[in-house]
């Protein structure tokens, strides 16, 4: 829909836009329909476009596709973001609001690995754990969160390896499958007393724009966050905050990763 008084500027990232959108090659009449922006206008547009090489001309026609200079765009903003920086107020909130700590992982070996952290101000526990904190993948929610969201050869080689292992096999037992399952099928993971018997925690993972899979994690003291609260009070905003974090550093949060076992593949589990 054309906006009246949108500057040149604004037309031009609205073309982009439209391209970015397509699923391929757009000609002048195509663009103009969909922006309502006027044809003539469309045109010089897309040519400035094509001479600053964000466009080029398709093969076979008269449309135009999206080219290398949008990458560098992407590639600096990019290079230019800082997640945890991004995540701080995120946490800060989510800890206020939850009364709880919060915190953002990444995968390091076989463990989540903290990165960043907040707690609440009128928080009466505080969770143990803080910037560098370590937490086993398959039995926290931190963990769990990651597992569910990442494809399905990475998944079951981590989960195999943990198998192989007599001090780890019984976390990677068919009680993690059932809770990957339900990680996936809910839209966030939980673990209640599992990866400590006296906290409970629920996240979600966040895909960055690069593509690397994090977790974002609410968890407290059991008395605290009972498994009640932690699932009607809590994790509507652990999914809130993971949201507006993705949007604000170009990612997408969520599961996008479907089932753990499809008709006809291997599930994790190993046969007892």
């Amino acid at each position: 829909m054309k906006v009246e008084g949108d500057s040149a500027l604004e037309r031009g990232f609205r073309v982009l836009d439209c391209f970015a959108a397509a699923q391929g090659p757009l000609g002048n009449g195509e663009v103009s329909q969909q922006t309502g922006i006027p044809r003539a206008t469309v045109s010089r547009l897309i040519a400035t476009l094509v001479g600053l090489g964000h466009l080029r001309a398709a093969r076979g026609g008269d449309k135009y596709e999206m080219a290398a200079g949008v990458v560098r765009l992407a590639q600096a903003f990019l290079g230019a973001i800082d997640v945890r920086q991004y995540a701080r107020p995120h946490l800060a909130a989510l800890s206020e609001a939850s009364g709880a700590s919060s915190f953002i992982g990444v995968r390091d070996g076989d463990d989540m690995l903290v990165v960043e952290a907040a707690r609440a101000r009128s928080a009466v526990v505080m969770l143990g754990a803080d910037i560098g904190t370590r937490m086993a993948i398959v039995s926290s929610a931190l963990g769990r969160a990651w597992l569910a969201a990442v494809d399905e050869t990475t998944r079951r080689a981590l989960v195999d390896r943990w198998r192989t292992q007599p001090d780890r096999a019984a976390m990677a037992g068919p009680h993690l499958d059932k809770a990957l399952a339900a990680s996936l099928r809910q839209g966030f993971a939980i673990s209640v007393g599992e990866w400590h018997p006296n906290i409970h925690a629920v996240a979600v993972p966040i895909r960055t724009a690069s593509g690397e899979v994090i977790s974002l994690n609410c968890g407290g003291a059991a008395f605290v966050l009972p498994e009640d609260r932690l699932r009607k009070v809590v994790v509507p905003l652990v999914l809130r905050a993971a949201r507006a974090l993705a949007d604000d550093i170009g990612g997408a949060p969520g599961f996008p990763v479907p089932a753990i076992a499809s008709p006809g593949r291997r599930p994790i589990t190993v046969a007892p």
